[in-house]
């Protein structure tokens, strides 16, 4: 028996918006500075106009998509603090749940790689 698709889809938040939710999740100790970091970059560019997010505590979903489908042309971003990893899945077709790519980079090459991926789709 064949299931029918039904997508997933979130309103995407500005970015200002999305901004304060990292900096209030910081003020009460949840530690997603790298995540700030990332949406502050993104805000100080062109980007900020061609892409859309939202997100959940610890996840930025990326999109060029308002709404966002979560398993479509979206790309799933969290940082682990404790191994101080970032890991980007990215989401091309649905139905299927697994990402088409997914990669993990160290601290300090996250927002290169963001970029470098932003490119990389032409998004």
């Amino acid at each position: 028996m064949t299931t029918k698709y039904k997508p997933q889809t979130a309103k995407a938040r500005p970015w200002d918006d999305i901004e304060e939710h990292y900096v209030d999740l910081n003020k009460h100790g949840w530690g997603h500075d790298r995540l700030l970091e990332l949406v502050e970059s993104i805000k100080s560019t062109d980007l900020r106009d061609r892409l859309f997010a939202y997100t959940s505590m610890d996840k930025l979903v990326v999109s060029i998509y308002d709404p966002i489908e979560w398993n479509r042309e979206a790309l799933h971003i969290q940082f682990d603090r404790q191994n101080q990893r970032w890991t980007f899945e990215y989401y091309a077709k649905p139905p299927d749940t697994k990402p088409e790519s997914e990669r993990q980079y160290n601290a300090e090459l996250g927002i290169e790689k963001f970029y470098k991926f932003i490119e990389g789709i032409k998004w």
